[in-house]
């Protein structure tokens, strides 16, 4: 079992999920966070910490990834596509938003 980060990436907001994948189901084990008009960085360690059976570890392996993502787009939400961006966070999941 490893935890997955979900992104919607998108150039006024980005959306942050966290699933729990296995060689046989992906399961989510948060709901979306939309930042910046929420504090999702804080929602989704608040999440985490009840979650007794995934080890802290992991849990800061995904957080520090999300910072990295959020610090990323905060910076680049303008000027990178969506394929240079999955490119350059190999384990971060990157889900489409089509309009």
């Amino acid at each position: 079992m490893q935890l997955e980060l979900k992104i919607l990436w998108s150039n006024n907001f980005l959306g942050l999920a966290i699933d729990q994948v296995s060689t046989k189901y992906t399961l989510p084990i948060t709901s979306y966070y939309f930042w910046p008009k929420t504090e999702a960085w804080e929602q989704l360690k608040i999440e985490l910490a009840f979650k007794p059976w995934v080890k802290d570890k992991e849990k800061v392996k995904i957080l520090n990834s999300a910072a990295e993502v959020m610090n990323f787009w905060r910076a680049n939400r303008n000027t990178e596509t969506l394929e240079n961006v999955m490119a350059h966070f190999s384990d971060v999941h990157f889900v489409k938003i089509t309009t």
